[in-house]
């Protein structure tokens, strides 16, 4: 579908609200998964219910959000335009099915995924800052919280100085999101086209046969896919942004230390906390983003 301007305009938007419902929904798991990945190894990190355990016998259940303000605030720039530039870059790589005749399945998956690296890139660049704050205060264990004011002065007074000091980690939060936005759109979207055209489901008959198994569906395929793509990724991430700046010289450095300390399977430490915060929130997300544009009478995401 080719948007006009005022409708790609709202299109954003209803991308970050979709995306601040869902990470509200998982950010526990997001939590539960950045301690799993700074324990000293893997066996100290233990499971995902152990560790969720741990947090609320000793922080308390309302630590499982710690950060969420500022996870909040990532979701209304990240997830706005990652999930908003998509199909404008689609469109502009000649991506979309009006380039193909009409037919969905004849566009190549490649330009699908370059798109949604694209838009990931983009989305993650410019909310990085929060990215950054987000992973302090989730490592944080501190009674009474911290609030996030606190620790973006913290993260001001770091060197190398304002504004590259907010910018710690960028490379691999930018890479991570690459991998994690052309992975989400374009298993996302040729999912839907495998589910309509190949099995012959349809979005129209009905609400459940729409919501519950071809949006559904080709969310919770899209949750998997992205855990297994990004996770060494997100591993690097919460390391680099949790160290004293200059500790990693770059993300493949951080890579390569995760494997000399834990091995191979240090790089998907946490990986079930991850799935089942990206599996809900991609559910989530996708579904919600799917309602609000119909209400908003814009066509469904294919």
């Amino acid at each position: 579908m080719v948007m006009d301007s005022k409708q790609q305009a709202m299109n954003v938007g209803l991308a970050g609200l979709g995306g601040v419902a869902a990470q509200f929904a998982t950010h526990p798991c997001e939590t539960t998964m950045v301690r799993q990945q700074l324990a000293g190894s893997l066996k100290e990190g233990g499971s995902m219910l152990s560790m969720a355990s741990k947090i609320v016998r000793t922080e308390g259940i309302p630590m499982l959000w710690r950060g969420f303000e500022a996870a909040a605030i990532r979701e209304v720039f990240y997830s706005s335009l990652r999930f908003g530039l998509y199909e404008p870059i689609k469109t502009a790589l000649g991506a979309d099915a009006v380039h193909y005749g009409g037919d969905a399945q004849k566009v190549p998956f490649w330009k699908k995924f370059t798109a949604g690296c694209l838009a990931g890139a983009i989305g993650s660049a410019i909310a990085s800052p929060t990215d950054l704050l987000k992973t302090r205060m989730q490592r944080d264990t501190a009674m009474p919280p911290k609030g996030m004011m606190i620790f973006l002065r913290q993260v001001l007074a770091e060197p190398p100085g304002f504004p590259m000091n907010l910018y710690n980690g960028v490379g691999a939060t930018i890479t991570r999101a690459a991998v994690l936005g052309g992975t989400k759109m374009a298993v996302y979207d040729q999912c839907k086209i495998v589910f309509k055209h190949t099995f012959g489901f349809s979005e129209t008959r009905s609400w459940a046969e729409q919501i519950l198994v071809v949006q559904l569906g080709a969310s919770v395929l899209t949750g998997l896919a992205v855990t297994a793509t990004s996770s060494p990724f997100t591993n690097a991430r919460t390391f680099i942004m949790t160290s004293p700046p200059g500790t990693y010289p770059s993300m493949f450095h951080c890579i390569a230390d995760i494997v000399r300390k834990k091995g191979p399977l240090g790089l998907y430490a946490g990986f079930v906390a991850q799935w089942a915060r990206i599996g809900p929130y991609a559910i989530i997300h996708f579904i919600a983003w799917e309602k609000l544009r119909a209400l908003c009478g814009i066509q469904g995401f294919e």
